[in-house]
């Protein structure tokens, strides 16, 4: 939801129209039976194949039937079955050759977990081990002797992580044999099914074929979310900010900054609408790659400072690739603030991980820290509107209607929302926390961005920590009752003195776009003119045409250019776009490869001279909307961020190789699909 189309109008008429795929979607009768018993006992079968579980829950009334995938995903949702010969045993062999397997209930379940936290945790008790699998962030520790897990948002207080464990590190500890009860839970030699007691509901353990696997049951949500659009109360919400807080309360508050906003929505849409109507692409072939040295950084840094509004500022930045690096990292340092935390988002979802977060932080808030929250409101309740697509949430959990009362809810925590004035947004994500270190990049608050997409933050010390908190202090003072007036007081007010830089810090640009500035855009399209060997870029959203000339230039220049497209796409319209632009982009010799999923990083790579932050390659991020990124060319982060991100990304993706040629579909509407694209 990086990109959300941002009219809520046309938002809440797509999610009615989509409510047929929702019903379809909801969890059965079965499934809420299941929930709601507070007893549970279950048979399962295994497949010959090992590949599915078939499941019977024994519930007071009527039996629940299910399936569970075990097909090497370590988690999966189960599958209800109205009834058990209508769940398949195995895509190899039928149903009857299926073979019993034990069921262990919580008790067994925790005494084999104990044993793996025992292996798992550091011999010094004040330590622990951070366990990242099966959906969980889960602390290995020891207690009274014992070994011993406890969510990460619940740390005990002192105890330090220092060692961390991703599901592949942790399957190897499982299935290594250590004479303990954890190879042989329950007397148990083969595999096993247990119910756990907690999320995920059942764990299954195979030894022999090193197999663990997590299978929870389908949340309730999507009947709460069909419920709440059947009612209207969601579809009034979403109009409501609409029609009243971004165009008429926008309008009383910041009439100078939405009046520009406006402006340059309007320009911008017009100048997407003609771009597309001259195509002026080379017609002869691409050339081979040149090999030329990379451009001059020193004298690249000069010339981009005429580009920037404000001045180079020293740092120290350190890569967080996915959320696994990120959200831990966040949540322990939450934990430790000592003053204050700043995050201003795009979406603040209501999910189960969101809210686990947006409780962490009301309590820190009630203990005495001051925590302040800026998010956009039509794209937060757009969010709100769509479950998590793989990833399965709580069973028993229930989303609250509204994040930020549900924020501000019992705790000290300041909630400001932004609205979509001017037909634009803010889509900046910035954290800052204690004035020592800030995080800028891709990612909102949500499950999604947790578990399921590819996304990259950039961990920040040095003065331009100072630069993030003073660009939050202006967007808050903004979104006030004061609005532009305070905007500008506090824009009148000295900078204060920046802190000294840290060890290893360098020169990081920041840029910015906003009705008055399109510096990402300007330093980007410049940064193409100019490199030699490579042009190396990871996004979801191409469809700037500017930008996508500038590509074609560099590839006839001789440059390596490459794009990193996810294989799926959040948004519909850009998912076409992107398939309609694969032909034109290898037909000039730009190489296109399709990372698994969805991938949310907004990266670029020219020479050695990188940028990252906030912004797509499209019409809003480069012309309109609030967007912050920043430029760096030290040798030791690009050369991380080209090995981490770019390298590993082109060999972990499928290479379009050729020059395919569209589907019918797709080249009929080409013209309009890339059109609509443009405007986004």
């Amino acid at each position: 939801m990086g990109q959300l189309i941002q009219l809520p109008l046309a938002l809440a008429l797509l999610a009615f129209l989509a409510l047929p795929s929702c019903r379809l979607a909801a969890p059965t009768a079965q499934a809420r039976d299941l929930r709601q018993a507070t007893q549970k006992a279950v048979r399962a079968h295994l497949s010959p194949d090992g590949h599915l579980l078939t499941l019977r829950f024994l519930l007071p009334g009527r039996d629940a039937f299910a399936t569970g995938p075990l097909d090497g995903a370590p988690t999966a949702a189960l599958r209800f079955q109205p009834d058990p010969r209508a769940a398949p045993s195995s895509q190899a062999a039928p149903r009857k050759k299926a073979r019993p397997l034990p069921v262990f209930g919580p008790d067994v379940w925790r005494r084999t977990a104990d044993a793996l936290a025992l292996r798992l945790a550091p011999p010094n008790p004040a330590h622990g081990t951070l366990i990242l699998a099966g959906g969980r962030q889960l602390i290995a520790h020891r207690l009274a002797q014992q070994g011993h897990l406890t969510t990460l948002e619940q740390r005990p207080s002192g105890l330090t992580i220092t060692r961390t464990l991703q599901a592949r590190e942790l399957a190897q500890e499982v299935f290594t044999l250590r004479g303990d009860a954890l190879d042989h839970p329950g007397g148990q030699t083969g595999p096993a099914l247990f119910l756990t007691g907690t999320f995920p509901e059942l764990a299954y353990l195979d030894h022999q074929a090193r197999r663990l696997v997590f299978l929870s049951v389908p949340p309730e949500r999507q009947d709460l979310l069909l419920a709440s659009w059947t009612n209207g109360n969601h579809a009034v919400r979403q109009i409501s900010s609409f029609l009243w807080r971004s165009n008429v309360l926008a309008l009383l508050r910041n009439p100078f900054s939405t009046a520009a906003r406006l402006a340059a929505s309007a320009t911008s849409i017009s100048r997407a609408g003609l771009d597309h109507l001259f195509d002026h692409f080379p017609t002869s072939p691409p050339p081979p790659l040149a090999q030329a040295p990379p451009m001059d950084l020193h004298a690249w840094q000069h010339d981009l400072a005429k580009l920037t509004s404000s001045p180079p500022s020293a740092a120290s930045l350190q890569l967080q690739l996915g959320g696994d690096a990120f959200f831990p990292a966040f949540t322990q340092a939450l934990q430790e603030a000592q003053h204050s935390l700043d995050l201003q988002l795009y979406i603040f979802d209501t999910d189960d991980y969101a809210i686990t977060l947006a409780d962490l932080m009301k309590k820190r808030s009630r203990e005495g820290l001051r925590i302040r929250v800026l998010f956009d409101e039509s794209a937060s309740l757009s969010a709100a509107a769509a479950p998590p697509a793989h990833s399965p949430s709580r069973s028993d959990f229930t989303p609250p209607d509204d994040i930020a009362a549900y924020l501000r809810l019992q705790s000290q925590i300041q909630v400001r929302t932004m609205p979509m004035s001017g037909l634009t947004a803010s889509h900046t994500k910035i954290i800052a926390i204690d004035h020592q270190v800030a995080w800028l990049g891709g990612m909102n608050i949500g499950r999604e961005y947790r578990y399921d997409w590819h996304d990259l933050m950039l961990q920040v010390r040095g003065p331009l920590v100072q630069v993030i908190e003073h660009d939050f202090a202006r967007a808050w003072a903004r979104h006030s009752w004061g609005g532009d007036l305070a905007e500008a007081f506090h824009r009148a007010r000295p900078s204060p003195t920046p802190p000294p830089a840290p060890p290893g810090a360098f020169p990081v640009q920041p840029l910015y776009t906003s009705a008055w500035h399109h510096e990402i855009a300007s330093a980007q399209l410049t940064a193409l003119a100019r490199c030699r060997q490579r042009a190396w870029l990871e996004n979801a959203y191409l469809s700037d045409h500017a930008f996508l000339a500038a590509l074609i230039a560099a590839r006839h220049r001789g440059v390596d250019v490459r794009i990193v497209f996810p294989a799926t796409n959040d948004n519909a319209v850009m998912a076409a776009n992107n398939r309609a632009l694969i032909p034109l982009l290898r037909r000039h010799g730009i190489r296109v490869f399709l990372r698994p999923g969805m991938s949310h990083i907004k990266a670029a790579l020219y020479d050695g001279w990188a940028c990252v932050g906030s912004a797509n390659f499209d019409r809003l991020s480069l012309r309109v909307n609030h967007e912050f990124s920043i430029g760096f060319s030290d040798p030791t982060t690009t050369a991380d961020l080209q090995r981490r991100l770019f390298e590993d990304g082109f060999r972990s993706s499928r290479e379009i190789n050729g020059t395919p040629a569209p589907s019918p579909s797709d080249a009929l509407l080409t013209p309009l699909i890339r059109s609509l694209a443009g405007q986004l």
